[in-house]
C-alpha cells in the first residue's frame, strides 16, 4: 500500500513497481485506488470474459435439459 501523496512524489518508481505487483493507493488511510501493470489488468479482463462465457454455457445448458424435461412428441410440429 502506499499513499496518494508518495504516488505524485514518486510516480516513475511506483510505475515501475507495479511490474511486481498491484499497488494499493491510500488517502487519509483508506483504500481509494489500485495501480496495476497493463498485462496483468489485461489477463483479468480476459479471465473476467471466460468465467461470463462459462455462465452463459451452463445456464443455456439448464435451458436446454428443462425445455427437453418438459417435451412431449405429440406436441411437436409435423
Amino acid at each position: 500500500m502506499v499513499s496518494s501523496s508518495e504516488i505524485v512524489c514518486n510516480f516513475s518508481k511506483m510505475l515501475d513497481k507495479t511490474k511486481e505487483s498491484p499497488l494499493f493507493i491510500t488517502r487519509n488511510n483508506d483504500i481509494e485506488d489500485i495501480m496495476m501493470d497493463i498485462e496483468e489488468y489485461e489477463m483479468l479482463l480476459e479471465k473476467i470474459e471466460f468465467l461470463e462465457d462459462q455462465l452463459e454455457d451452463a445456464h443455456m445448458e439448464e435451458v436446454i435439459a428443462k425445455r427437453k424435461e418438459n417435451f412431449d412428441l405429440k406436441d411437436a410440429v409435423k
